[in-house]
């Protein structure tokens, strides 16, 4: 039984895409889901999982999943630190995302997706990951075949593969069934060029549709990060595309 504390909500992040949609607001606390949830008021059949940052369910998470259910799509966030204390401290978030394998997060994910198909009754659903979250979304997408859409904004794929990583997600990405779109900046510090071109490669050789964006003056983050003003142009010119992708995919 999940215990979520629940608000009604109407305005919040703008919602470039449509006409804003009230929404309720839910948090999980354990001791099966970790993490938020933004539903419209309006039942929904479409639904996206957010795989965070390495900075978790914070502000920025939440407010995308609240752009994304005033846009007609209930949206989840995990926590991908189960509970824990937020912090902005980059080498405790590092620290903690070091201890999470590739096993134990796929055991999370799939709970989330389970709940968002059972107690949710979501029979359309994707998932959106952003850094080391954008990793775990085409690791999940390629196991999971009923996802209808899979987005990624600058995917941490670091190379060679850290030790807590025990599958290669540029190999597995060939493997991904559903449309995939990919916000890949010019300067990632985090996943090389060459790791790119190979997770380009990947994509390219499915049947399924592949939409990359490229943004060449923008940084790693560029969506949560406001600096310089490179990645605010980016995001300003992302996000919408971004929206409507999962919208059509999913049929929001």
């Amino acid at each position: 039984m999940h215990k979520p504390t629940e608000t009604s909500h109407e305005g919040g992040m703008e919602s470039v895409l449509v006409r804003q949609q009230p929404i309720k607001l839910k948090a999980f606390a354990g001791p099966d889901l970790f993490g938020y949830v933004a539903e419209p008021e309006v039942r929904t059949q479409s639904g996206v999982l957010i795989l965070p940052t390495i900075f978790g369910v914070n502000a920025f998470a939440k407010g995308y999943a609240e752009t994304l259910a005033h846009a007609g799509l209930t949206t989840a966030v995990w926590d991908l630190n189960s509970g824990l204390p937020l912090t902005e401290d980059y080498q405790e978030c590092i620290k903690r995302a070091r201890t999470l394998t590739d096993q134990s997060a796929d055991g999370m994910i799939a709970r989330w997706l389970d709940a968002l198909r059972g107690d949710f009754g979501l029979s359309h659903l994707g998932a959106l990951g952003f850094c080391i979250g954008g990793r775990f979304a085409l690791l999940q997408a390629a196991r999971d075949r009923t996802l209808a859409a899979c987005a990624v904004a600058y995917p941490s794929i670091e190379s060679p593969r850290l030790a807590n990583q025990e599958r290669d997600a540029v190999s597995l990405a060939s493997t991904i069934t559903c449309p995939v779109l990919m916000l890949r900046p010019g300067h990632d510090h985090v996943t090389n060029t060459d790791t790119y071109a190979g997770l380009t490669e990947a994509l390219l050789k499915r049947d399924a549709p592949t939409v990359i964006q490229y943004y060449p003056t923008a940084e790693h983050g560029f969506m949560h990060r406001k600096v310089p003003d490179a990645n605010v142009a980016a995001a300003k010119l992302a996000s919408p595309q971004l929206i409507a992708f999962l919208k059509t995919c999913l049929g929001g």
